[in-house]
């Protein structure tokens, strides 16, 4: 999992107050029967090899590693996508997708062992988007 503070430093995860948004598929028989087995193997929704499901996290794991960075989760909600209308939906049901939102809590002064590995893993993401003229002009808005 990536965790990307595109604030480049300007305050969003650095400061207590700072919003994080997350929306992901959740580590389920369910989802991976839906996500993986029917919509890249059998109906060919998405390419083949879209979904890794060592990659999916449940709702659960997720608030573990937001609070062991510092993060205070707000709402966990389910999302379900309707193909029939192209539209989601809001759900209590978080056996498939679902969202999150997480709030800074508090200022570290060691990182832990997870936002670390986090760190680590967003080094570029992070310059590419303190970089990107689009990134800048779409975080003004």
């Amino acid at each position: 999992m990536k965790i990307l503070d595109v604030g480049c430093g300007g305050g969003l995860l650095t400061e207590p107050g700072g919003s994080l948004f997350i929306t992901t598929i959740n580590k389920t028989q369910l989802s991976y029967a839906l996500g993986i087995v029917f919509s890249e193997q059998i109906a060919g929704i998405v390419p083949k090899g879209t979904h890794t499901w060592e990659k999916f996290v449940s709702p659960e794991t997720l608030e573990s590693i937001l609070e062991s960075n510092g993060l205070s989760v707000q709402t966990v909600v389910g999302m379900l996508y309707n193909p029939f209308s192209g539209y989601w939906h809001w759900t209590e049901n978080t056996s498939l997708n679902y969202a999150a939102h997480a709030v800074k809590s508090r200022v570290q002064e060691h990182p832990t062992s997870a936002e670390f590995v986090l760190k680590g893993e967003t080094e570029e993401l992070q310059a590419n988007a303190c970089t990107n003229p689009a990134v800048h002009e779409e975080l003004k808005k």
